[in-house]
């Protein structure tokens, strides 16, 4: 089963914070890498020293390896090669550890993909988005749908093992029929793994400004519930069983890096506004790619934030993430690791409205409960105050 990992398992996130252009609806910490080639040199050297200092801390192997962004092939090969040698393998790794890299369409070449394949890259993202020209162009991506086709044959053709597609739907002026159509494109490319997004619009974004200036609509209610359950019905139909809200996978394909935050698995997070949590602590490192690199190189710390979790905020957590999973979460475990537990008479009422299912020990959303899961986990969480 997916969602099986082992307790001990140690995820390692390494942002690469560059990209091509900022996308429209984008507010993630990146920024346009341009010709500024020497803000890498600085940047990689700062994340070979961070992870020197956080290699001390672990006592454990790494299971799985996340290289994302931005956009990590605005790297030369040669870059991406260097961040391999001088920050992953500086970690111990399991020897079928995980490793998956993000990359766009556009700026994967012919050398990142034999590159890759020298390495043990064992997934790569493809940051597809759409099929669609007019919706490209509305999302501000650089690429066509032609450059999605030609990475993953260069992928394929390397051997890279694994493709995952990221989709993005709900978006505005998107009909049933347009996401149906960008669906079975990607489905046609075969990929072990298909990630669908229901689009967030995020504030201070030129997407936001749009929509809130009438220039664009969104999808209503019922339209982008009829673009959740095409998802559903076209992903089986080609072999991806959904285990994540949002993920469908071959059998065996699922993204062990992603499992392991969904079951609240440890992880080390290296870079600007990388976020780690390793034993119920949590910290962030700063945001700006230039103030990260400086603090480092001044020998000084780059977090920014640190927090040590109650054993309320943790369960909150573990009721929030698992039940994203289709087969949810084991809840004993999870009440044994906070230390308190969840009132049987807000769980019971929720599994007899047919918004939860309990098997054994574990808890897991109904389909009727999915639209709702936010007010789900907050009539959960009301009183997980108690001592377990």
């Amino acid at each position: 089963m997916p969602a099986h990992l082992p307790p001990d398992h140690l995820g390692l996130y390494i942002h690469v914070p560059f990209c091509a252009r900022k996308c429209r609806y984008c507010d993630f910490p990146s920024r346009p890498l341009g010709g500024d080639r020497e803000i890498v040199e600085h940047y990689l050297r700062a994340l070979a020293r961070e992870a020197a200092l956080r290699r001390r801390e672990i006592d454990r192997p790494v299971h799985s390896v996340y290289i994302g962004g931005g956009t990590p092939t605005m790297l030369a090969p040669a870059e991406l090669a260097r961040l391999w040698d001088e920050v992953v393998a500086s970690f111990p790794l399991l020897q079928d550890a995980e490793v998956s890299l993000e990359a766009n369409p556009g700026t994967l070449t012919a050398e990142h993909t034999e590159m890759l394949a020298a390495l043990p890259v064992t997934r790569v993202s493809l940051g597809a988005q759409s099929f669609l020209p007019a919706e490209l162009a509305m999302l501000g991506r650089l690429h066509t749908p032609e450059d999605v086709e030609e990475s993953a044959g260069l992928l394929r053709a390397a051997g890279v093992p694994a493709l995952n597609l990221d989709l993005m739907y709900g978006l505005p002026g998107q009909t049933v029929a347009g996401w149906g159509e960008s669906l079975r494109l990607a489905l046609a490319l075969q990929p072990e793994h298909l990630s669908c997004y229901s689009l967030i619009i995020e504030e201070e974004t030129p997407l936001k400004a749009e929509i809130a200036a009438g220039l664009l609509t969104l999808p209503d209610e019922e339209e982008e519930a009829g673009m959740t359950a095409l998802t559903a019905r076209l992903t089986a139909e080609h072999g991806l069983a959904r285990y994540e809200v949002s993920n469908a996978a071959r059998p065996g394909s699922e993204c062990r890096h992603n499992l392991g935050y969904w079951l609240s698995r440890d992880y080390l997070g290296l870079g600007p506004s990388a976020v780690s949590c390793i034993g119920g602590l949590r910290w962030r490192n700063v945001n700006g790619a230039g103030d990260y690199a400086e603090r480092i190189a001044g020998g000084m710390p780059a977090v920014s934030f640190t927090e040590r979790l109650s054993g309320q905020s943790r369960l909150l957590e573990h009721v929030m993430l698992g039940l994203r999973l289709c087969e949810g979460f084991d809840l004993a475990a999870a009440e044994a690791e906070c230390g308190c537990e969840l009132r049987s008479g807000s769980l019971g009422a929720l599994i007899d409205g047919g918004l939860l299912m309990r098997n054994g020990n574990r808890l897991c959303l109904t389909p009727a409960g999915y639209p709702l899961a936010n007010q789900v986990v907050a009539r959960l969480m009301v009183n997980a105050d108690r001592p377990a």
